[in-house]
């Protein structure tokens, strides 16, 4: 059989240690992917896109950079690859304001404490990598009898945020999130993080871009 292509990834962030936690969690998950060129501000994603565009299937994204922020990258690789897909990576992917600015432009957000799991995940969803019984089998659990409190927190995982930055968000205690978590899992039958943001994405309770 042959094997998939990996996911050819240009990683943008301008703080070494988190990039190399970018890659461990990425080797760590087992995710079919290769980072083709780190970049560490603006100037340098631009100038390896004109160079490289045909090889870069994924741009994993910071959004505050020295020079300028992730918009601009954004904008630069909508034109010369509009087909790769762009994830916002961020410590604050909770701003409201950050998001209304990017809403449209990415196609998801992770927040910087993201696990090797959900991330494998959340890929996976993203460049549609699991098989049509998997997706079937997701789509018919979308009818499980979720409260509205329940799906908002499913959204807000698919986001990769925390069970305190949901509290956060929320207005909620940290408890609290993940008893509503708990509840989600016994109904949906799932049995963590990853398989919960996987649901999400199968389920259209979050949008593929």
């Amino acid at each position: 059989m042959t094997q998939p292509q990996p996911i050819r990834i240009l990683l943008v962030e301008d703080h070494p240690l988190f990039r190399v936690g970018i890659r461990l969690s990425l080797n760590y998950s087992g995710l079919s992917s290769l980072v083709v060129a780190e970049a560490d501000d603006v100037k340098s994603a631009k100038s390896y896109l004109e160079r490289h565009y045909d090889d870069v299937d994924l741009i994993l994204l910071d959004y505050f950079l020295p020079d300028g922020t992730g918009i601009d990258v954004i904008h630069h690789a909508r034109v010369l690859c509009p087909k790769a897909k762009i994830v916002l990576i961020s410590g604050e992917i909770e701003n409201e304001d950050l998001v209304a600015d990017t809403q449209g432009l990415v196609d998801g957000y992770l927040g910087k404490d993201v696990d090797p799991e959900t991330l494998k995940a959340k890929l996976n969803a993203l460049f549609c990598i699991n098989g049509d019984d998997e997706t079937k089998r997701y789509r018919i659990r979308a009818k499980a009898d979720l409260s509205a409190r329940e799906i908002e927190i499913v959204q807000l995982c698919a986001n990769g945020m925390s069970a305190q930055q949901i509290a956060d968000r929320l207005g909620l205690s940290r408890r609290t999130v993940e008893v509503h978590k708990s509840h989600i899992f016994e109904k949906l039958d799932l049995n963590s993080t990853a398989d919960l943001v996987k649901y999400a994405y199968e389920a259209g309770l979050v949008a593929k871009n």
